[in-house]
């Protein structure tokens, strides 16, 4: 009898066996990456966009499109005429101004009237007798003309404190603008003479946040607030980003050193909170390098910091114990130079890419939010 009902069970967990082996395990599906597409909006390389007020605008190295639209026709303005030849830095972008610089003088016009009749013309050194020229920053890709959403330009520029010194340290033209009747309008100025450097320093980063405009000369930053006041934030290299309702900020004594600080403070970029610091076994050296970067590589998109690099675009992470880059997917960027990353309409990742040497495969991509955080 036992030899009988041991030979029944036996039966049975032998079935079993069977059935289980005959069955195979369900494999969840692979995520598909979902390609970049291309916009046919775009026909040329693009330096940089943004988003003001639920519309979009994007930049070239020589215009602008104003309320531009990924997947129909753009208007565009054509700004060459204003500008010097091989103009290394980005139009600065605003739903009210236009500015270009040439060799000495600074150009305002209003948004969408490219035209000599409306054009404002500021001869530097009408303001400032010693002025040299503008040409300060050190990245071709950084902003050489801040626009606020209010109107405040800021401008640097280069021009001893006085006759006969040689002083290779920049100034500041700052205006407080208005648009009346169709025109520009000065409504203040300020001429802000630097007084914190002796020696040869130059601007790594130029960035414009909405209640202030941040500024690295040399080893230390600075904020210029809505009333044109100059004001040391940090006494080191900064790269900063606006996440959320918070402005992030990455702090060293040089561009790819250790210890990297990072700070968080709200959104007057005041008031500011060290969160942690990392040293070499916290962040990898090709992290940190990336990090490094002198132009302007890091954005918020949807409450989460991405750094972008070539046709590359990591997701950053940060805890108190490590910060770590993952590569996104970039299926469709390949062979591209991304030069911003935007989130457009709280829906649709965009980004700008300049031409290559084939001057094909260049202008702007985009992909869903939803599918843009896909990890390589």
């Amino acid at each position: 009898m036992k030899s009988s009902t041991r030979f029944t069970i036996l039966l049975i967990f032998i079935g079993i066996i069977s059935f289980f082996s005959c069955v195979p395990f369900e494999t969840p599906p692979e995520e598909v990456p979902v390609f970049w597409k291309q916009s046919l909006s775009f026909q040329e390389g693009l330096t940089h966009a943004k988003e003001i007020n639920g519309k979009l605008y994007v930049a070239s190295k020589t215009g602008l499109y104003p309320d531009a639209t990924l997947w129909g026709i753009n208007k565009y303005f054509d700004l060459h005429r204003f500008l010097p030849n091989d103009f290394l830095y980005r139009l600065p972008i605003s739903d009210q101004l236009m500015a270009t610089i040439n060799s000495e003088e600074l150009i305002l016009m209003p948004l969408g009237r490219p035209f000599e009749e409306d054009a404002l013309v500021i001869k530097m050194k009408d303001l400032d007798p010693l002025f040299s020229q503008f040409n300060q920053i050190v990245s071709g890709y950084g902003d050489q003309i801040g626009i606020d959403q209010n109107g405040h330009v800021l401008v640097p520029y280069q021009a001893p404190k006085i006759f006969g010194v040689s002083k290779y340290t920049p100034n500041f033209l700052w205006l407080k603008t208005a648009i009346n009747n169709g025109k520009v309008e000065i409504l203040e100025q300020k001429l802000i003479k630097e007084e914190f450097f002796d020696d040869w320093v130059s601007i790594w980063n130029f960035k414009v946040f909405e209640n202030f405009m941040r500024v690295t000369i040399g080893n230390k930053t600075f904020d210029f607030d809505q009333s044109g006041n100059m004001e040391v934030r940090f006494d080191y290299y900064t790269k900063s980003v606006q996440v959320g309702d918070e402005i992030i900020t990455f702090a060293s004594e040089a561009m790819e050193t250790f210890p990297l600080m990072v700070y968080k403070s709200d959104l007057s970029g005041k008031n500011n909170e060290l969160i942690g610091t990392y040293n070499s076994h916290q962040v990898s050296k090709d992290d940190r390098r990336l990090l490094g970067r002198i132009y302007d590589n890091i954005s918020g998109i949807n409450d989460t910091i991405v750094l972008i690099e070539g046709e590359s675009i990591f997701r950053l992470s940060l805890n108190d114990q490590a910060i770590k880059l993952f590569p996104l997917d970039n299926v469709g960027l390949i062979g591209t130079f991304i030069t911003s990353i935007n989130l457009i309409d709280n829906s649709i990742v965009f980004v700008t890419t300049s031409c290559g040497g084939g001057g094909k495969n260049c202008g702007g991509f985009y992909k869903p939010l939803d599918k843009f955080f896909t990890q390589k």
